[in-house]
């Protein structure tokens, strides 16, 4: 099977460059938090546009986070083409041992279902209640929580319900999620094994926690688009693909425009004739669009979600004509100089160059990230910084002056996952570090601001935050004698 597509030229595909152009500058020009990390195009099979902004790149895996359930349906239905599942039995069948002695009947009615189609009949997703109790069996809690609407009647986003799709996965084919699907759908698509976040007791979460390159993903929406068939084998039915993505159940009460025009299994219907998608949190999206023969991926942090449909709606979709174009050199060039000049944006104070008298030991007061000593240092190409955990673990991070350098994998304030870091002077006495998380839509800004008399101020914040603070408290240290 193949394991990367076959590339080609906007027009020869019947899009017009000057749209992607026009599409991509659009996507550049976003404001405040608001940043994408690639943006993919396929068209009639073929890749006809690839851009990434710098550091980021093709090989890096991504997390999916509510993407990953569109993953999980599909799980779902090969179970359901295999016999294992039937989607019109109730839950509780499948885990009589996690049913309470007083579940309601409402609660003994659920189908698979309903789970698949969000319309479980809780009044929210209960996965904060569940992880604030401490529960360690979710599926167990996700029964626990009472139900307040009947199962089918009402759409409620719900996460902790597609969990239990992961669950009921494990549970028929006696094998975790991924290995699952590897042999159904990862192998064939030429993915290599992904990893899946997992709940406390090894079942991956299902309702997010996939991480995957973006081609990856489009290799998934290509599938969908092509009604199951990947190549020339078929591996899910196409009454699967049709069902998963057609609109199951209304959810535009409290929702607008592309949240509110239905919902399949796992899958969001779009404002755009025929189109649906798969998204996460922070900007991830698989857009299959049959009409138009296409599919986009875009990976991103940013916090309004609709804006980037708003763009495509706008701008990609008028560039796509049926048949294929005269070559437009100019258009194609234009595109290409744009898109190998994509860098994340930093920001930076004009005319304040970084100055040296930071570098050094500074021992930290008590500090909530449980940091007792920062040293800096002056490096060729920027400021290192390594930071010593009061449990003796120690933090090694480069920050370029000029780009962003790449770290390894070692903070956890990532996630664990790996970094890049630049620094830009803000003042005098001061500068600004920027870590940016390759993995996901995490970063992290440190205002750092020393003076004459040895005492060091640092104020940090998060660009978004699922849980806690995004700015976290200022850490105050002094600087050490050598």
């Amino acid at each position: 099977m193949l394991s990367r597509f076959e590339r080609s030229v906007p027009e020869l595909e019947g899009v017009h460059s000057s749209g992607l152009l026009s599409c991509l500058s659009r996507f550049d020009a976003l404001e405040g938090n608001d940043q994408l990390h690639s943006f993919l195009v396929v068209r009639h099979g073929k890749l006809i546009h690839e851009s990434y902004w710098r550091p980021f790149c093709g090989n890096d895996t991504h997390k999916m986070f509510s993407l990953s359930k569109s993953f999980t349906s599909s799980a779902v239905g090969f179970a359901v083409q295999e016999g294992l599942i039937d989607i019109d039995r109730t839950v509780l069948s499948y885990f009589p041992d996690c049913c309470l002695d007083d579940a309601s009947e409402r609660m003994r009615s659920m189908t698979v279902r309903h789970v698949l189609t969000m319309t479980s009949g809780h009044a929210e997703c209960p996965i904060g209640a569940v992880m604030s109790k401490g529960v360690k069996n979710w599926v167990r809690g996700f029964f626990g929580e009472e139900l307040v609407h009947e199962p089918g009647s009402t759409f409620v986003y719900n996460s902790l319900a597609t969990y239990v799709l992961s669950a009921l996965v494990c549970r028929v084919s006696g094998c975790g999620l991924v290995d699952y699907l590897m042999p159904r759908l990862f192998e064939p698509l030429g993915i290599q094994r992904p990893h899946w976040e997992c709940c406390p007791l090894g079942i991956e979460t299902g309702g997010w926690g996939l991480q995957l390159r973006s081609e990856d993903i489009a290799k998934f929406g290509e599938l969908y688009l092509r009604k199951g068939v990947w190549g020339t084998k078929r591996l899910l039915p196409e009454s699967w693909i049709e069902m998963a993505t057609a609109k199951q159940v209304d959810n535009s009460a409290g929702r607008v425009l592309d949240w509110a025009a239905g919902y399949g299994f796992q899958f969001w219907r779009c404002l755009p004739e025929g189109v649906y998608r798969g998204d996460g949190a922070y900007g991830q999206y698989c857009i299959v669009m049959p009409k138009q023969d296409m599919v986009v991926v875009i990976t991103s942090a940013v916090g309004d979600m609709q804006r980037i449909l708003n763009i495509l709606w706008e701008e990609l979709l008028p560039a796509i004509e049926d048949d294929a174009l005269e070559a437009d050199a100019d258009a194609f060039d234009s595109l290409v100089s744009f898109s190998r000049n994509l860098v994340v944006r930093r920001s930076k104070t004009p005319g304040v160059a970084l100055s040296s008298g930071y570098a050094g030991r500074y021992a930290m007061d008590s500090n909530d990230r449980k940091i007792a000593f920062v040293e800096f240092s002056e490096l060729p190409a920027g400021v290192g910084l390594r930071l010593e955990h009061e449990d003796g673990n120690v933090t090694e991070l480069r920050f370029g002056k000029d780009d962003f350098v790449v770290n390894a994998r070692n903070w956890d304030a990532m996630d664990g996952e790996t970094s890049a870091g630049a620094v830009s002077a803000t003042g005098e006495n001061s500068f600004k570090l920027d870590l940016l998380g390759l993995e996901g839509p995490f970063r992290v800004f440190w205002n750092c601001q020393w003076n004459q008399d040895g005492s060091l101020l640092i104020g940090a914040r998060k660009n978004f935050c699922f849980f806690g603070a995004a700015q976290w408290p200022e850490m105050r240290g002094r600087k050490l004698q050598v």
